[in-house]
């Protein structure tokens, strides 16, 4: 093959801040890093974004969640209210959903940080402590808004779980130094693996769907679990990895991290809801392995990675059918 008949895609390397993405310790505030944005299997050059600022952190240095918290009235609550767009691709369309998020009950939010537990590589306590962050009340009131503009995007109950899932993958990518909720993601329009992990957690299970939350622990990552057929799931365990930092395609868990590489540990689940089995994802494993196939395929050097016209033409299609990030492609001689 001549370098004619060959096309070359340059993939900007854009690197994460450390190693991995998740779990800090302690409750420090929040504090995004310069815009890094990752994908779980290239790192391409995206446009800037400039989230809103992350808000100090709790206000004593070990919080504790009441059983029953003071819950301010609604015209506090919805103070400070922002209409915003948040962007998703479904079957190579790309459209904006909006929800309006307020000041309030972002201030409500920001004080009531759960304590890691002391025993964090414990299973069970791991579950308590991230269960906390999807079973506020005022977070679910507000949040019920978000679910139903999700479910009135299609008639198709499928389909409203990949709209929700493109929409999360989606929202820029930000290192914090504590777990957001779910709330908070929406509200700053950013977050690292774990706070976009917990955040599709959260609404795929209002979508009556079982979830968990797969952590990595060699490779400070995490990602969701949705149910599914044993076939397609990672390991025989009956969930199926969804990268969540960026966009991607259901079940694709072969992708290389900056300053990690690939995914080589067993995750540890963390289960968050029991629920219906996503059967119809034998359609994104079918396209993830042909993405598989497209990397493999490549022929790398100094300058970059080129495909043959077929496997060009298959990375477009996937590209625009799930919303991958843009790539730039150019001729050479």
């Amino acid at each position: 093959m001549t370098w004619a008949d060959r096309v070359l895609l340059i993939f900007i390397i854009v690197l994460l801040a450390g190693a991995g993405c998740i779990m800090p310790r302690g409750n420090d505030a929040a504090v995004p890093a310069s815009s890094p944005t990752m994908t779980s299997f290239v790192i391409v050059e995206t446009e800037t974004v400039t989230p809103s600022p992350v808000p100090p952190g709790p206000a004593t240095a070990t919080p504790v969640i009441t059983a029953e918290p003071t819950i301010p009235p609604q015209d506090v609550l919805e103070t400070g209210g922002k209409k915003k767009p948040f962007a998703y691709a479904i079957r190579s369309r790309s459209q904006f959903l909006y929800y309006t998020t307020y000041d309030g009950v972002r201030d409500y939010l920001r004080d009531r940080y759960p304590d890691r537990p002391t025993d964090f590589y414990n299973l069970s306590t791991l579950e308590v402590y991230y269960r906390q962050y999807v079973s506020d009340p005022v977070q679910r009131s507000y949040l019920d808004a978000f679910v139903e503009n999700l479910n009135d995007r299609s008639t198709l109950r499928p389909e409203r779980a990949r709209i929700a899932v493109s929409l999360i993958q989606h929202i820029p990518y930000a290192e914090t130094t504590r777990t957001l909720y779910p709330y908070e993601v929406l509200y700053y329009d950013m977050g690292k693996c774990e706070d976009k992990s917990i955040l599709m957690a959260y609404v795929l299970s209002e979508m009556g769907y079982g979830t968990a939350l797969l952590l990595y622990y060699p490779e400070h990552h995490m990602a969701l679990g949705l149910k599914c057929p044993k076939q397609y799931s990672i390991d025989g365990s009956g969930y199926c990895f969804i990268e969540t930092t960026t966009p991607s395609i259901m079940t694709f868990d072969n992708g290389t991290y900056a300053g990690i590489g690939k995914l080589r540990s067993r995750p540890e689940i963390i289960r968050i809801s029991d629920g219906d089995s996503f059967d119809q994802i034998s359609e994104e494993y079918t396209d993830a392995q042909a993405f598989d196939a497209v990397l493999n395929s490549a022929e790398w050097d100094e300058k970059g990675m080129y495909l043959d016209d077929f496997n060009y033409g298959q990375l477009g299609y996937l590209r625009e059918k799930y919303g991958l990030l843009e790539l730039d492609p150019l001729s050479v001689s």
